[in-house]
């Protein structure tokens, strides 16, 4: 190494021992190491200059490192390799895909509400009296059959005033036979003393031509007048009264009849002593006791129906309008026609109730729509009426739907035409991604038709098969490279929720 001082040019060796010692035990102090200095003549011959100065020893000290550092840098040039340059490629994107299908699609719409009965009947006393029997199992919560005595009021005063009334109508009808009776009679008499009558007058003509002859005097004709006369008269009376009779048995038939109209009230009431379960039943409410005076129109006890149960389910008008078949604008009927309207909606329903995790299911028929909106809602009550629930109850594994129960309720529609359907998840603000040519993404708007839960019904902007999107690619980029893996799980329960197979989400 070559150095410049005040004395000249001069070289610097350092033997390999020192530098060896250099290396590895630096800083090296003046006394264990005294560097040589080197200064050529003129002869070019080199002449050996101790450094008997430590001063200037420390300066050149700093001259070995910086000397090792840059052998040190040469030798980790010369073995290092150089960088390799790759080629740039376009890394394509993995996305799941699935093959758009074309489906034919039930409309479906979920509800919820509470059970009510379909039928609640009230036990009203139609007739005052005390209470004398009441059912043993007449209690609120009770399950009692059709036919089955609930309550007993005491019926002795009504069995007398039926007795009275029949006894009212039996003498009026011994009346009635009496006057029939007195009827043939008069009529007998009658023609006996038409015949007197007529002999009276015979022998009044003949007793005339006497008198004309002379033979007998005008007195005995006065009195043969007399006799007619009064022969006339008995038969004018009889006549009268005989005509007199069919008024008088009109009359006495209207007696019978209002009488027999009370004997039959009075065994109606006498039926009404006796309340019995109109139908299969389940007590809600009991308002009597025994020995309790009971008057006219008290409500006794209340009991429900327990053949049908009946749910009022609140939905959206945006769920219905997909469950109506679309029409030609016609109206339904000009007049109202239960069986036409039921036909215009062609519903069926699905009722379910979530007991600890478990779903139990029932099959129910649409009854009517609500006639008013929910004022705070805006929702619509649709009736749904499920039958014999008692009969389809399993201890520990299906129970009946009991009042107050809160249910879900499923209305399906009629398959609507067949169109492309799409998981919602795919659709971007009215863009649904597309793998088109050469698997490179495409952006493309679609129109919607109408939508239900997780699933898009397409009108137009996509061909069945083509492969949609269902990932959520961020960015989304028009013309990205990509890699379409098939998800078939999504597809199988795409096709599954459009069917109906698969529960409304």
């Amino acid at each position: 190494m070559m150095l410049v001082t005040d004395s000249g040019l001069f070289s610097l060796r350092l033997e390999p021992n020192a530098l060896r010692l250099l290396i590895l035990r630096l800083p090296l102090t003046p006394k264990r190491f005294s560097p040589m200095l080197t200064r050529k003549t003129n002869d070019n011959d080199e002449e050996y200059i101790p450094m008997s100065s430590s001063k200037k020893f420390r300066k050149l000290l700093i001259f070995p490192a910086i000397a090792l550092g840059v052998v040190i840098f040469i030798l980790l040039i010369r073995s290092s390799q150089k960088p390799k340059r790759d080629q740039i490629s376009e890394q394509p994107r993995a996305v799941r895909v699935i093959p758009a299908p074309l489906l034919s699609v039930m409309p479906r719409a979920i509800g919820y509400g509470k059970v009510q009965p379909g039928q609640v009947w009230e036990a009203v006393a139609e007739v005052g009296g005390t209470i004398v029997e009441i059912h043993p199992d007449m209690k609120k919560g009770s399950l009692l059959a059709k036919g089955a005595i609930l309550l007993r009021i005491d019926p002795s005063s009504y069995d007398l005033a039926q007795s009275r009334g029949e006894a009212g109508v039996k003498e009026l009808q011994a009346q009635f036979r009496e006057l029939e009776q007195k009827e043939k009679n008069i009529r007998r008499s009658l023609k006996v003393e038409k015949s007197s009558l007529e002999l009276s007058r015979k022998e009044l003509d003949r007793r005339l031509k006497l008198a004309k002859a002379k033979i007998i005097s005008g007195s005995a004709v006065d009195q043969e007048e007399k006799r007619f006369l009064a022969q006339q008269a008995k038969v004018q009376d009889l006549q009268n009264t005989f005509d007199r009779i069919p008024a008088q048995k009109q009359a006495l038939s209207a007696k019978i009849s209002s009488a027999r109209s009370r004997v039959k009230d009075t065994r109606l009431d006498l039926g009404k002593t006796t309340i019995r379960a109109p139908f299969n039943c389940r007590i809600s409410k009991v308002n009597v006791e025994l020995a309790q005076y009971a008057q006219p129109g008290k409500v006794l006890a209340e009991a429900y129906d327990i053949g049908s149960s009946e749910i009022l389910a609140q939905m959206p008008l945006s769920l219905i309008k997909p469950l109506v078949e679309q029409g030609e604008g016609k109206p339904i009927a000009t007049e109202v026609d239960k069986e036409m309207v039921m036909k215009a909606f062609g519903l069926s329903a699905v009722v379910r109730l979530n007991m600890g995790g478990e779903t139990i299911e029932w099959k129910g028929r649409f009854s009517r729509p609500s006639e008013t909106l929910d004022p705070q809602t805006g929702t619509v009550g649709m009736y749904v009426v499920v039958d014999n629930t008692y009969r389809q109850a399993r201890f520990g594994v299906r129970p009946p739907l009991i009042k107050n129960m809160y249910c879900e309720v499923e209305l399906r529609g009629r398959p609507r035409p067949k169109s492309v359907v799409i998981p919602r998840s795919a659709l971007h603000q009215g863009i649904v991604y597309i793998v088109g040519a050469q698997n490179r993404l495409e952006r493309r708007s679609v129109t919607v038709d109408y939508s239900q839960g997780d699933l898009i019904s397409i009108k137009k902007g996509i061909t069945p098969g083509e492969k949609v999107i269902v990932t959520d690619i961020i960015p989304a980029i028009e013309g990205m490279l990509l890699v379409p893996q098939t998800d078939n799980n999504l597809l199988k329960s795409l096709i599954a929720y459009a069917t109906g197979e698969a529960p409304v989400k």
